[in-house]
């Protein structure tokens, strides 16, 4: 066979593999259309990633710092936050931030942060979830406990005391934060990976001579990963949960002007509980702002798992 024929096979292949691929795109797409919810959450999620992406532009100030606004109309609002108006569309809040402002440009931070999150853990997911089941054995037993000891620990009192330890800085939140969520995925994988090397191609594969590398790259893992977005869909919004979370209890990071959802929230309670209740939009806009965003999320997370399961499917 001549290396020009060998060219044209993998050329054919190449393009059938495409095809199957886009088919299988647009299979997904039409049943993710028939849902409403699912819909209304893609959309909601798209409309949040492009305020993350171009929303800085048209608001003034440094991306990723909010407006400070000291004096309005002659008046000091440094420790009066004022309401929603058309000059404040979402009011101001302690320290004279203007809320508008700082959530638009907060979209970026916080699904910025939460996609570096759940890309970096979920590939550290499928590595050691493909390896530790397709080779099984002692290989498997190290990286499962191991996974089971991060598993164990909950993810907010390991991230409160990585950040404790090494620092509270952005860089820092985002790597406590992948520290902890890398189990579920690997956790996911190897489950997927166990039922899938029994197949009848992939012991094909392995009589063909195939080496186990390449099978995983061409076989397993494609065929493993689907359950994985779904899982992404959901953390996606839980990681901004827990950013919120670790802001509103005083352990994220130490800047009081970031533009993100969760540090805004916690610029509410700088005079107390008492005052959250005089000044309710200073806690209400952020927290709406995040619950709609995590809502949409799971919306299209049960979309998505509708879709992905052939049983599911209506």
């Amino acid at each position: 066979m001549t290396s020009e024929t060998k060219n044209i096979k993998s050329g054919g292949a190449l393009s059938r593999s495409l095809r199957s691929r886009l088919e299988s795109f647009k299979r997904t797409l039409y049943f993710l259309t028939r849902n409403p919810l699912a819909v209304f959450g893609l959309s909601v999620t798209i409309f949040y990633v492009l305020v993350a992406i171009f929303g800085p532009f048209f608001v003034p100030g440094n991306p990723n710092y909010m407006v400070q606004i000291l004096q309005y109309k002659g008046k000091y609002i440094y420790n009066t936050p004022l309401p929603p108006s058309a000059r404040f569309p979402f009011g101001t809040t302690f320290g004279g931030y203007d809320l508008f402002n700082g959530i638009v440009k907060g979209a970026r931070t916080d699904v910025f942060m939460a996609a570096i999150i759940v890309f970096i853990g979920a590939i550290i997911g499928i590595i050691l979830g493909s390896i530790a089941g397709y080779k099984g054995g002692i290989i498997d037993d190290v990286i499962m406990r191991t996974t089971d000891i991060f598993l164990s620990i909950p993810f907010l009192v390991l991230a409160i005391a990585m950040l404790a330890i090494l620092g509270r800085t952005l860089e820092i939140m985002i790597f406590a934060f992948i520290i902890v969520w890398w189990p579920t995925y690997t956790r996911i994988i190897r489950g997927q990976v166990l039922t899938i090397r029994e197949l009848k191609y992939v012991e094909a594969s392995k009589a063909a001579g195939a080496s186990s590398l390449r099978i995983i790259l061409r076989h397993v893992i494609p065929n493993s990963v689907y359950p994985l977005f779904v899982q992404a869909s959901l953390d996606f919004g839980n990681v901004i949960l827990g950013f919120a979370t670790l802001n509103w209890l005083g352990f994220g990071y130490s800047t009081q002007n970031l533009a993100e959802w969760g540090s805004i929230m916690s610029l509410a309670t700088i005079q107390g509980t008492s005052a959250v209740f005089k000044y309710s939009w200073t806690l209400l806009v952020p927290g709406i702002v995040i619950l709609i965003f995590v809502l949409s999320l799971n919306f299209l997370g049960d979309g998505l798992r509708d879709v992905l399961d052939p049983r599911l499917r209506r």
